[in-house]
């Protein structure tokens, strides 16, 4: 089997070579901002939708025309690249899985991207890349780049440039028939409970910056708009998030990587997050309850970053020929893990769990990750369609194999 894999690296360019990237950004911004406005004015006239070959023949003229010559400068490939996103931007409109398409303002460029491997190189014994018009650019190769290269995108974050090459790799066969060996329980508390008894504590990049967000945000509003010290302003603020979020994906990737070196195949449970975080503000004639209360538990969901965690778990695991297996999460926290027994008195609290029936008693939140793992057993057995009978039935069938209990993680978690 054969996937494709990304691989990002900052840029070491050179004063030259910057302003000359800064320019290519302007010009696809102002490529995709004269197409859409052509669009829209296609529409208000009665007009079909123009494709990108209609669209490709505008670029041409524009690119030969004398007042926006310049735009013959820059790369002509990553150009009509930005005009086929546009287009598949309007098909996912017209589907209604995307949103309306918006003017780009300045600082949201579109990435320069290369599409054909033979239009740049790869020095990886010195860490550099050659793009077209641009030359030899070094960059901070921090690992190998693996595979048969496909494309290399150029996108800018605040004052700093990152390229990322998508290869062709040739992944492990995966294995045919094997059964979950961990099931995870994901929540804010714990940022996830496994079946084997560990408690992994939450990283909490945000929560650990939210004073210093707080103060740049007040920077930034009693700054005058359209001020230069705004703008100094909103590039601290900006650089503060993304290095949160980086903190984030550093730990998500770590964490990830480590659990599908000790198990191949994962049962996690399938958590709605939009639905999760949507706000309880509610309208004007119906106004929502708790709203403050709702929009810190938001905050520390989306601070989790739950979906990004079972994305990286997916691809990681399916690069070792395994599998993550998504069960609902419906009453996996009032089940007995012990006897089946489902019952919202089963949770006493937010972190015990006693059963009524039986009398087993554990960390609640291991309960459950021990029901995912009982609910993944059953999921891979009966083709994804898990029944409630069924997963009461390979709950009451699995304890034995849950004994002992290790709860090791590297380091990142407590029993």
């Amino acid at each position: 089997m054969s996937s494709i894999r990304a691989f990002r690296f900052q840029l070491r360019l050179q004063p030259a070579q910057e302003r000359q990237l800064a320019r290519w950004s302007g010009q696809l911004r102002w490529i995709w901002n004269h197409a859409l406005a052509e669009q829209r004015a296609r529409h208000a006239r009665g007009e079909k939708f123009a494709s990108y070959v209609d669209m490709a023949k505008w670029l041409t003229s524009w690119r030969n025309a004398p007042e926006t010559g310049w735009l013959s400068e820059g790369p002509v490939h990553p150009q009509q690249q930005v005009l086929k996103r546009l287009e598949e931007a309007y098909k996912r409109f017209f589907a209604k899985t995307g949103g309306f398409l918006k003017f780009k303002p300045y600082g949201l460029d579109p990435g320069i991207r290369f599409p054909d491997p033979k239009q740049f190189s790869l020095d990886a014994g010195n860490g550099r890349i050659k793009a077209p018009k641009l030359g030899w650019v070094r960059m901070r190769q921090s690992r190998p780049v693996m595979g048969e290269l496909r494309n290399l995108t150029l996108t800018r974050e605040g004052d700093k440039w990152f390229v990322s090459i998508q290869t062709l790799v040739t992944e492990t066969v995966p294995a045919l028939d094997l059964q979950p060996t961990l099931g995870i329980d994901l929540g804010v508390a714990a940022f996830a409970a496994t079946s084997a008894g560990a408690l992994i504590e939450p990283l909490g990049a945000l929560k650990a910056q939210q004073a210093r967000l707080r103060r740049a945000q007040r920077a930034v509003s009693r700054k005058v708009k359209g001020s230069c010290n705004r703008k100094k302003a909103v590039q601290r603020l900006g650089a503060l998030h993304r290095r949160i979020a980086r903190q984030r994906n550093d730990w998500l990737h770590k964490l990830s990587a480590q659990i599908v070196s000790e198990h191949s195949v994962i049962a996690i449970e399938d958590l709605q997050v939009k639905n999760m975080s949507a706000s309880a503000r509610g309208t004007a004639a119906a106004p929502g309850r708790n709203v403050k209360a709702k929009a810190g538990l938001n905050r520390s969901i989306l601070d989790q970053g739950w979906g990004e965690f079972q994305r990286q778990l997916e691809y990681k695991a399916a690069a070792v020929g395994g599998s993550v297996v998504a069960v609902p999460a419906d009453y996996t926290s009032q089940r007995c893990s012990a006897c089946g027994h489902t019952d919202a008195g089963n949770r006493k609290s937010q972190s015990l769990f006693s059963c009524l029936a039986c009398g087993h008693a554990e960390n609640a939140d291991v309960n459950a990750a021990r029901n995912i793992l009982a609910a993944g057993h059953a999921a891979t057995a009966h083709g994804g369609a898990v029944s409630p009978a069924q997963r009461a039935s390979a709950v009451q069938a699995a304890p034995a194999k849950w004994e002992p209990a290790e709860a090791t993680m590297g380091g990142l978690a407590h029993a």
